[in-house]
């Protein structure tokens, strides 16, 4: 006996396949960029989480797999930049402005400007405003201490 498939079922099957692809097409067609680029950062995780889950332990809950993935683009920005595009973008504790509106200055001691500022306004340097960047801008204390002489 054969081991070939009769011709109408290869026909048959061969157009399955056909009007799956122009399925997918037409649904792809008629979603924005960004839902475009939300379904393929989904699926290229889900595939990629998936293939990583250790067979026979137990699948997580929907909250925990989703918390998972936004973790997980959000570790690789530059994979999935349609969901890490909605990251905070850093203000300044000085004028609320973005990161991205300052300028450093022309040295080290000149403060520099923000472009979004009023001009009487603009000389200064970003400072995030949840404080980070003012304790690590601090200078280190120098040591005044006297070690005792014996």
């Amino acid at each position: 006996m054969p081991n070939t498939l009769p011709e109408w079922l290869i026909a048959y099957m061969d157009q399955r396949a056909i009007n799956r692809v122009n399925a997918v097409n037409s649904v792809l067609a008629d979603l924005t960029e960004r839902e475009r680029g939300l379904v393929r950062d989904a699926a290229v995780m889900g595939y990629v989480r998936g293939s990583l889950h250790p067979k026979g332990e137990e699948i997580p809950l929907d909250a925990g797999i989703v918390a998972d993935v936004i973790h997980a683009c959000l570790s690789r920005t530059d994979l999935y930049p349609t969901l890490t595009g909605h990251v905070p973008v850093p203000v300044c504790a000085e004028c609320d402005h973005a990161e991205d509106e300052h300028e450093p200055g022309d040295d080290p001691v000149t403060p520099g400007t923000c472009a979004a500022c009023d001009e009487d306004e603009d000389r200064h340097d970003f400072r995030p405003a949840d404080g980070s960047a003012a304790v690590a801008q601090q200078p280190a204390a120098a040591d005044t201490s006297e070690e005792p002489t014996s």
